[in-house]
């Protein structure tokens, strides 16, 4: 399973951990351009305030930072108890404890990556005050380890030359011997917000590889952009839609400060986190895209409810640049669309002109929308035991014309039995217009008749400046309460973003819905019921300045399940993982 898979390292993962973690520089060690697909992932917020520097007083362009061998072994051992593998807990342990012999069993491994010569040149800071105990133990795989007049050790591995120097508390290696030097006396400093605080974590520092080798990967990238628009038989309609992706990831390359990832098995609170953080540098057009986003009062937050067993909320403000960004890249899609509608040769003149009119309206509404520079949105899900409601509203900036666009293509349905019937203006609500979608449920549908009964039900709601829509039995009450608390909002603190999951609800209704014996949805079932948080994920993501910063947080529960239905799904006697 991949979840375990990630968690436990296998034996090669443990022997690299522990003693031959010296040698990771050699399987680091890569041309340029290739260090530089480090620089377009994700970013995270393990690193608080300026890194320390380098002997040179520079800054390494990636730090790595791997937690301390008896970090590592008892959150594996906690993950693989909590999923009920305990055994690769132990195993891992075993390995670890055999091949970190001589190490600090309680500081981190860490590699640093500075830039010399225009190269990326890897260091290993490896927690040992004897590494001589740790070489002799693997002499039979390098041979003998010689020693320079001024006490610098030499291994040679797959034909590199390793050089290793033991610096008090800690041992460093790299291939280039010059690069011993840049390590301080100290380097503890050089893993700040790292180390010991996360399972794994990475820092790049896009600033500290040079402009040149950036401008290298920008060259390439168009190499590829233009070798694949060649190939295309119609490049014309994907070329503007991935001219503006190239832009935006040549700001990227080029005006990005510091990216960061860290991954983190926390037993105390019983999950397992993932934090992401980006900064864009100061002054920048990428950092006035990001400091324009600013958590703003929302008409939408009542979706935040404990009860839910899943919900979606955002409200930011937009600034002009991510405006501008956003308006030009909904006109891409859109003229996209239609491009590829009119290849497809199905659609006659005046249905292809009618498609335009329709996509242009939608256009202008969504324009219109982000040029009053903000978002705001949210979405609950209710569901449990025979309970199934979804509730959702957006801001627009002239709901009138969406109601207006849907009327005309409920016009286009054809007039068939089977047809939904659009029933609209049927009353006002606090301001707001209802309408309604209905259809019938055919006979046949037993699990669909479970859920919504013998008619299912589409509730909207427009508004000057938002729309509604709830579906479920029921929903309608559900959307006038949610009509009724947007005006009560007066904002307060809360994330740009977030989301919520509990998983436990929603396996109640699949398994109410089909009750028929399922063992992979009983063991899930039987394992959340027995859990503290029901199966809970969640998301935020925050402002910093210049940047943003995510996190996820798996909770127990949701790896106890996954754990569960692993083991029922295998065949008996089978091991899942």
């Amino acid at each position: 399973m991949g979840f375990l898979t990630n968690c436990i390292p296998s034996l090669p993962a443990a022997r690299a951990i522990a003693a031959t973690a010296l040698f990771a520089a050699s399987a680091l060690i890569a041309p340029a351009a290739s260090a530089q697909e480090q620089l377009t992932p994700a970013a995270a917020t393990p690193a608080a305030g300026s890194p320390a520097t380098l002997s040179d007083g520079s800054q390494p362009v990636l730090v790595v930072t791997i937690g301390s061998l008896n970090k590592m072994m008892q959150d594996v051992n906690y993950i693989t108890g909590v999923v009920g593998q305990a055994h690769f807990g132990g195993l891992f342990s075993m390995m670890a404890g055999t091949y970190g012999q001589g190490m600090d069993m309680d500081q981190p491994i860490g590699v640093l990556v500075p830039m010399i010569g225009g190269t990326p040149q890897p260091i290993v800071v490896l927690p040992t005050s004897d590494v001589r105990s740790i070489l002799k133990r693997i002499e039979a795989q390098t041979g003998p380890i010689d020693q320079l007049d001024d006490g610098t050790l030499v291994a040679t591995i797959n034909g590199k030359t390793l050089y290793i120097q033991q610096n008090k508390s800690v041992a460093i290696a790299a291939q280039d011997r010059e690069a011993l030097k840049l390590v301080p006396a100290d380097p503890q400093g050089l893993f700040k917000g790292m180390g010991n605080d996360y399972n794994v974590a990475v820092r790049l520092q896009v600033q500290q590889v040079p402009v040149e080798v950036r401008n290298v990967l920008i060259d390439q990238m168009r190499q590829g952009f233009e070798s694949a628009m060649a190939k295309q038989q119609d490049a014309d309609s994907a070329r503007e839609m991935a001219e503006n992706s190239i832009e935006q990831i040549e700001r990227l390359v080029q005006e990005a400060d510091e990216l960061n990832f860290g991954l983190n098995i926390d037993q105390p609170n019983r999950e397992i986190d993932v934090d992401f953080s980006f900064t864009a540098v100061g002054g920048t057009q990428l950092a006035a895209v990001y400091g324009g986003q600013q958590s703003i009062p929302s008409r939408f937050a009542s979706v935040i409810r404990d009860d839910a067993a899943a919900y979606l909320h955002g409200a930011t403000s937009i600034s002009p640049e991510a405006i501008d960004q956003a308006t030009d890249s909904v006109a891409s899609s859109m003229e996209m669309l239609k491009k590829a509608l009119s290849n497809e040769g199905k659609l006659s003149e005046d249905q292809l002109s009618e498609i335009d009119q329709y996509l242009g309206r939608l256009t202008e509404i969504i324009t219109e929308s982000l040029a009053e520079g903000k978002a705001d949105m949210g979405v609950a899900l209710l569901a449990g035991k025979d309970q199934f409601q979804v509730v959702l509203g957006s801001f627009v900036a002239d709901g009138e014309k969406v109601a207006a666009l849907a009327k005309d293509l409920a016009q286009k349905v054809p007039d068939s039995p089977d047809a939904p019937e659009f029933k609209f203006d049927l009353g006002d609500f606090n301001g707001v217009t209802m309408h309604l979608i209905e259809g019938d449920v055919p006979p046949g549908e037993e699990e669909a008749r479970k859920v919504f009964g013998d008619k299912i039900q589409i509730h909207i709601g427009t508004a000057p400046k938002a729309v509604y829509v709830a579906m479920g039995r029921g929903s309608e009450q559900l959307l006038k309460d949610f009509i009724t608390a947007g005006n009560s909002d007066n904002g307060g603190a809360r994330p740009l973003g977030q989301f919520k999951l509990r998983l436990l609800p929603i396996m109640e209704f699949a398994q109410s819905v089909t009750p028929e014996a399922n063992a992979a949805v009983s063991a899930v079932i039987a394992a959340l019921s027995s859990s503290n948080d029901k199966g809970e994920l969640n998301a935020v993501s925050e402002s910093i300045p210049n940047g943003a910063a995510s996190k996820i947080s798996i909770r127990e529960g949701l790896i106890k399940a996954i754990g569960a239905a692993a083991v029922a799904g295998q065949p008996q006697g089978q091991q899942p993982f």
